[in-house]
């Protein structure tokens, strides 16, 4: 599950909404450059609407997904004064509109909840998109320092959040990447973040999703050779949705075989709740591919919760030799 100029500041229209009650803790212009980027032709992308066979997540509605398309309003509320251009911890090479003070996140959360209701009437979830969260810097850094593993590649980062993982691999060098997340506003701030990483006009292919696939036929995911998650395990039914669906994904028979001759599966997690989190054997053939320590002594309670966490990238590969799988 990784926002153009930082003066752009928050819309005119965005105004004062009461403040959202919990905690979201888990345990480069204003306007959109069109070009090297759509978005998925078959109901899933941030300009579909569900009439045309998307699922989308509890809360969400084709009026919600067309208010946070990507426009010059919503870039200016993901790239608003509560964010800064900045890289996170394991990725240097990968600037992206994050908050700076963890302790911002109910701000930022009042803003689009104030968006949302001059646009739609409705509510919404938490700005994850805000926050490059340990467990898809961990695949993002794995990326960056195995491109190998995307390189020529078709890419999915389901719940992608600021787009971390789906940058690093554009940045690595894969064919074309997709940016699945159920929040249609995490669709704006990857493209944003694309902009300010200079991805946009690149040789990649990139692309935004908001259906929620781990309720869509496991066929969405056919198209791709490389299908991936980052810190999507921090409750437990979301974990073992995500473990159960991924190890689906990894199995799958009727994925079209692309560059690599098979295909792999990352997950990236920091085990926020160890009972929660994936260990040997979650899936048929799970590999501990890396481990990175992420120091996140400025992240607020609210976000991360604590100075250092260590992720772990797991990995997949299922291989295909004279049309079998192996």
């Amino acid at each position: 599950h990784d926002m153009a100029s930082a003066a752009a500041g928050p819309s005119s229209r965005v105004v004062a909404a009461p403040r959202p009650r919990g905690s979201i803790h888990r345990g480069a212009s204003s306007s959109p450059r069109p070009r090297r980027r759509r978005t998925r032709p078959d109901g899933a992308s941030s300009s579909a609407s569900a009439s045309t066979g998307a699922v989308m997540g509890d809360g969400w509605d084709a009026r919600l997904a067309d208010a946070f398309r990507d426009c010059p309003e919503t870039r200016a509320l993901v790239t608003c004064d509560l964010v800064t251009l900045r890289p996170c911890e394991l990725c240097p090479e990968l600037p992206m509109w994050l908050l700076d003070d963890g302790d911002d996140v109910l701000a930022l959360w009042e803003r689009t909840e104030a968006f949302a209701a001059a646009s739609s009437g409705g509510g919404l979830c938490p700005p994850y998109w805000a926050v490059p969260w340990v467990g898809g810097q961990g695949v993002a850094r794995y990326i960056l320092d195995n491109p190998e593993v995307v390189r020529g590649r078709s890419v999915l980062d389901v719940g992608s959040g600021c787009g971390v993982a789906a940058l690093a691999a554009a940045r690595a060098g894969a064919a074309r990447v997709c940016a699945n997340d159920i929040d249609p506003l995490a669709a704006v701030a990857f493209l944003a973040n694309a902009d300010a990483c200079g991805l946009s006009n690149g040789p990649c292919e990139l692309e935004t999703s908001h259906e929620d696939l781990l309720r869509a036929p496991i066929s969405r995911t056919r198209a791709y050779d490389v299908v991936m998650a980052g810190d999507v395990c921090f409750v437990k039914g979301l974990a073992e949705a995500f473990q159960s669906w991924l190890s689906a994904v990894a199995e799958d028979d009727g994925c079209v075989v692309g560059a690599g001759g098979g295909r792999t599966v990352l997950l990236g997690d920091p085990a926020r709740q160890t009972r929660w989190a994936p260990t040997a054997g979650w899936a048929v053939g799970a590999e501990r591919a890396a481990a990175y320590e992420v120091v996140t002594a400025a992240t607020s309670a609210l976000t991360e919760g604590a100075p250092i966490r260590k992720t772990t990238v797991w990995r997949v590969d299922r291989r295909v030799a004279s049309g079998v799988r192996v």
